[in-house]
């Protein structure tokens, strides 16, 4: 449902979060709740680098899996769900973002493997998938080929 995929090229990782930001706030200022938005992420910096920004520009975040302590969450909390690929399945949230497919495919990680968790992240999304990317990656080539970009 909704528009298709969007994959935005920004010049670093840093602008891609500040996008994130904006584009986050301005679902939230068009009457999106916080909860319905799920930002999913490869690897730790990622995470660490959206929950510190978000929450300086006072952005609800909820970041699962950050330790043993908030592996478990509650969906009605008003807040944005931060979360891992591997913890996505079986996740939904009518917005999803996409951050730092420039760094994919990981190069501790097989490009098969990779692309079938970029899969079932893409998958949580029921109405609109951002994705974004600051650097060119395998997996950035094969998006725009697809995405007609």
């Amino acid at each position: 449902h909704g528009p298709p995929p969007q994959l935005i090229k920004l010049p670093s990782f840093r602008h891609e979060v500040d996008y994130l930001a904006q584009q986050v706030q301005a679902f939230h200022a068009q009457g999106t709740p916080w909860n319905s938005i799920g930002i999913i992420y490869r690897t730790k910096f990622m995470a660490e680098e959206v929950s510190s920004h978000f929450e300086r520009e006072g952005i609800p975040v909820e970041w699962i899996n950050r330790d043993s302590n908030s592996r478990n969450y509650d969906a009605s909390q008003d807040s944005i769900k931060l979360v891992t690929m591997h913890s996505s399945k079986g996740l939904e949230f009518p917005i999803v973002c996409i951050p730092g497919l420039g760094f994919m495919p990981s190069r501790y990680g097989e490009p098969t493997d990779e692309a079938r968790l970029l899969y079932v992240a893409m998958t949580r999304a029921m109405n609109q998938l951002v994705l974004t990317c600051a650097k060119q990656s395998e997996v950035v080539e094969r998006l725009e080929g697809v995405l007609g970009q």
